[in-house]
C-alpha cells in the first residue's frame, strides 16, 4: 500500500508499505534445493521539494524488519543547485545498514539427505555501506562544457552465526565451527574512489574534443571494524589509477 501528496508549494510527499509472507526461494543455496525464507515488512518515506524551484531536495528512508532479525535502514539525500544558468552541482549522500540473516557462505559435500547429500553453509551479515555522488556541470559557452563526477564509498561487512541448511524447504540452521570449515576471514572493509573529469569542445559543428581525467582508487582489508563517515574521507588517499585519455572526432558533411 502507498499514499502520496503534493502541497500547495508543490512539494510531494509518499509513504509505503509492504509485508512479505514466508516463501520458498529457490535461489538461495545457489544451484541446491529450495530454502524457506521468512516473513518481513518493510516501509519507505520520501520527500521531494518542487521541479520549478532553484535549490531542490530529494529524501528517502526506508526500514524493514523480518523474524529473523533481519535489518533494512537506508537514508538518501539528493541536493541540487542551479546558481546560475551556467552551472549545475548536486551531491547525494546515502548511508545503508543492513542485517541479512540468510547470507549465502559456500557448498561443501558429505551433507545427508535431507539436503541431498550438499552441506549448505549461510550466516548472518551486518553490512554498512557509506557512499556519496557529486556531480557538476559547467558550461563555458554552448561548445565548451566541463563535467565532474565524484564517488567515496566506503562498506563493510561482519559475519556471524554460521549455520548448514537442516532441510531442504525449511530455514533451520544447525551451527558449525567456521574454523573447522575454513570460513574464518569472511569479514571485510573496503574503500573505494571513483571520478571523472571531462572537457568536452564541439571545435567545428558535428566534431568532437574531448579530454578526461580518470581516478580509481581502491583499498581492500579483511579485518573486523564497521566502515564509518570517515572512512569516505580516507578514501582519497587510497592507492590507485590515474588514467587521462584524448578523443576527437570529425564530421565529414555531406555536399
Amino acid at each position: 500500500g502507498n499514499a502520496s501528496i503534493t502541497w500547495s508549494n508543490f512539494w510531494e510527499s509518499e509513504i509505503s508499505a509492504t509485508y512479505d509472507f514466508r516463501r520458498q526461494d529457490m535461489r538461495l543455496t545457489r544451484g541446491g534445493p529450495s530454502m524457506e525464507a521468512p516473513a518481513g515488512w518493510g516501509t519507505t518515506f520520501e520527500v521531494e521539494s518542487s521541479d520549478a524551484a532553484q535549490t531542490q531536495l530529494e529524501a528517502t528512508v526506508v526500514y524493514g524488519r523480518n523474524e529473523d532479525h533481519g535489518l533494512t535502514f537506508s537514508t538518501e539525500t539528493r541536493v541540487t543547485f542551479r546558481p546560475g544558468p551556467q552551472w549545475q552541482f548536486s551531491l547525494t549522500p546515502k548511508y545503508e545498514r543492513e542485517v541479512v540473516s540468510q547470507q549465502y557462505v559456500a557448498t561443501f559435500p558429505g551433507g545427508g539427505a535431507a539436503t541431498y547429500g550438499g552441506r549448505y553453509i549461510f550466516a548472518e551479515v551486518d553490512r554498512s555501506t557509506y557512499s556519496a555522488q557529486m556531480r557538476l556541470n559547467y558550461t563555458f559557452k554552448p561548445d565548451l562544457n566541463l563535467d565532474f563526477y565524484a564517488e567515496p564509498f566506503a562498506a563493510s561487512g561482519q559475519y556471524v552465526r554460521l549455520g548448514q541448511l537442516a532441510a531442504a524447504r525449511g530455514r533451520l540452521l544447525l551451527p558449525v565451527d567456521p574454523v573447522a570449515l575454513n570460513l574464518d576471514d569472511l569479514d571485510f572493509n573496503l574503500r573505494s574512489f571513483r571520478s571523472n573529469l571531462v572537457l568536452r569542445w564541439e571545435w567545428r559543428p558535428g566534431s568532437m574534443l574531448y579530454l578526461v581525467w580518470q581516478q580509481d582508487r581502491a583499498a581492500d582489508a579483511l579485518r573486523r571494524g564497521r566502515a564509518g563517515a570517515g572512512d569516505l574521507f580516507r578514501s582519497f588517499g587510497a592507492e590507485g589509477d590515474n588514467l587521462f585519455a584524448v578523443k576527437a572526432s570529425y564530421w565529414f558533411s555531406a555536399r
